[in-house]
């Protein structure tokens, strides 16, 4: 489990099932009969590839829901990013560890592919 010490605070991230459902409730489609369906790895793993740091704030934000009353706030992370050192370390961290997981892996690695493709068209 990938650890970040946010303003004083040893915060766990868990990138689990509980991340991925948080993040359907969030971001999904609904068909014209009303049933919704989530695809928030789907729409927001291309923007962490890029470098989006909103995505990233949220990411690790969502990551650190299974903590007590110890998790950081949204302003605590914001600040977090903002003073990084080495902002491409922490994007690397948190896609290695969604690479870790069970409940990422397959759709990261999916996702890597198709962006790559993109980029190749784009070049050729």
């Amino acid at each position: 489990m990938m650890t970040l010490d946010i303003n004083g605070k040893e915060c766990e991230l868990n990138f689990g099932i509980g991340f991925i459902r948080d993040l359907d409730k969030k971001y999904f489609v609904q068909s014209k009969s009303g049933m919704k369906f989530g695809n928030g790895l789907e729409i927001k793993i291309p923007l962490l590839l890029v470098g989006d740091v909103v995505t990233l704030a949220e990411f690790i934000h969502m990551g650190t829901a299974r903590m007590d009353k110890r998790r950081p706030s949204m302003q605590e992370i914001d600040d977090f990013i903002d003073r990084a050192e080495d902002i491409d370390a922490v994007f690397s961290e948190v896609i290695d560890e969604l690479k870790k997981s069970n409940a990422c892996k397959r759709k990261l690695q999916e996702m890597e592919k198709e962006l790559k493709e993109v980029e190749e068209g784009l070049k050729g």
